[in-house]
């Protein structure tokens, strides 16, 4: 069963100027990554210098390390430059790679669906579409508990629905959808 949003009226007190961020994960895993790149690189370095090449192998295990280590930066440069900005006017969703920019009247509907123990938000305007997601906890190896999504992303997504003059939210299928009134239903 797909459980109501009902965080969107809880929320009824909002700042007008704010904004959100994710929240970053530890970065042990990049630093983690970035090490064994390093001693690849000179286990690499000593097989070059002892027997005068480097094997397949090991060359494929380096480059293939390289690789994971520099999506891990990207991936946590993303996250900690992504912000999405409210004002009286409307919001901004910025990244390093895309800015979006809405005023409250262009949003037609926020697409809400159940993740875990968050929402994954959908937000689309006449601009564009840009997603978040809730806070939400996940639970890893030994234990451990790691927080990600947007900081009071329950609220954010109440003030988009409130702000936008969006409509009590429907189910379609396994979808929350919040429409501006006399909008067209999407298929």
């Amino acid at each position: 069963m797909n459980k109501h949003p009902t965080f969107l009226k809880v929320f009824t007190e909002f700042d007008a100027k704010k904004t959100y961020r994710l929240i970053t994960l530890n970065r042990s895993g990049e630093r983690v990554a970035w090490l064994l790149v390093l001693t690849l690189g000179i286990l690499d370095a000593v097989l070059l210098s002892r027997v005068g090449t480097i094997s397949l192998v090991a060359l494929t295990f380096s480059i293939l390390f390289l690789f994971a280590a520099l999506a891990s930066s990207f991936s946590n440069w993303l996250e900690r430059n992504t912000k999405i900005t409210v004002s009286e006017s409307g919001l901004v969703y910025q990244t390093p790679l895309r800015r979006l920019e809405m005023m409250w009247g262009e949003i037609d509907s926020l697409r809400l669906t159940r993740r875990g123990a968050g929402w994954y938000v959908m937000v689309v305007g006449d601009q564009g579409v840009f997603t978040f997601q809730t806070p939400t906890s996940i639970k890893g190896s030994f234990g451990r508990e790691a927080k990600t999504g947007i900081e009071s992303g329950e609220q954010l997504a109440a003030m988009i629905a409130r702000q936008a003059d969006l409509l009590e939210p429907e189910l379609e299928g396994d979808v929350w959808v919040c429409r501006r009134k006399g909008s067209e239903r999407s298929e």
